[in-house]
């Protein structure tokens, strides 16, 4: 599974990650929580190898600074912040995820497009198929983009605020798509939010930084039983109704 040992990272001046150590747990939503120039999105250039670093990245035991691109890309798949939206189909798009494992003729095998058709359908874009990506919605856009990254059949999948541009239907069917990928596929889902409330919502585990620096990392129910939360980002905590649903804002 990925964990990060003593990672680190220095531009210019600055030091955007300190000395961060943590691991995710096998099939389980991880939310990674921060405020803004927190070095939420840094960590994760930094699992795609855009960035230099001291200290290691591993899945399992292979340091992923020293895999080849392609062996990588068929272990961690990375969906940015910032998605192009180029004049291809979303089916076109998605066929992009099978590129770790075509062959110098670059030619999809029947097994590849079965992988990709299974990916549409899987990030419920299958109707998107045909459709250009330009002319996609913020929140179309994202599920063809989901379909691209498992397309990469990767046990793991980094997603940068992948719900920043959806409303609070489609930012809700997002994310319980993703809890379903978990557990019928055995994915490994780290996710970048910005909204605490939906991060308590739909997150198993938590890591959260602040500065740079690693503040917590561990389990949503130990997250909120420390209130790692309300110290960190200057919130208050309240829960409603019989399930306990849990809602923070300002205090």
């Amino acid at each position: 599974m990925l964990s990060f040992h003593n990672l680190s990272v220095r531009l210019g001046q600055r030091q955007i990650l300190e000395d961060i150590s943590f691991s995710l747990r096998p099939h389980r939503l991880t939310a990674l929580v921060g405020r803004n120039g927190s070095g939420k999105s840094t960590l994760l250039a930094c699992v795609n190898q855009r960035i230099p670093y001291t200290g290691e990245i591993l899945e399992g035991e292979k340091n992923l600074a020293l895999l080849q691109p392609r062996e990588r890309a068929k272990t961690v798949a990375i969906l940015p912040q910032t998605i192009p939206a180029p004049n291809i189909t979303a089916w076109e798009m998605a066929c992009f995820g099978r590129n770790p494992y075509l062959d110098f003729t670059g030619r999809l095998t029947r097994k590849d497009k079965e992988a990709v058709a299974a990916a549409l359908r899987d990030a419920g874009a299958e109707s998107l198929s045909e459709r250009y990506v330009d002319t996609l919605s913020g929140g179309e856009k994202q599920r063809a983009a989901l379909a691209m990254i498992l397309a990469q059949n990767t046990p793991i999948a980094l997603l940068d605020e992948p719900t920043a541009h959806m409303d609070l239907s489609h930012e809700a069917a997002f994310l319980q798509m993703l809890t379903s990928l978990k557990q019928k596929k055995k994915k490994t889902f780290l996710v970048v939010l910005h909204d605490l409330t939906v991060a308590a919502q739909y997150a198993d585990d938590f890591v959260v930084l602040d500065g740079g620096r690693l503040v917590f990392a561990g389990t949503k129910q130990e997250c909120l039983d420390g209130e790692i939360l309300e110290k960190t980002f200057s919130l208050k905590r309240y829960t409603v109704g019989e399930e306990g649903k849990i809602f923070f804002s300002a205090e």
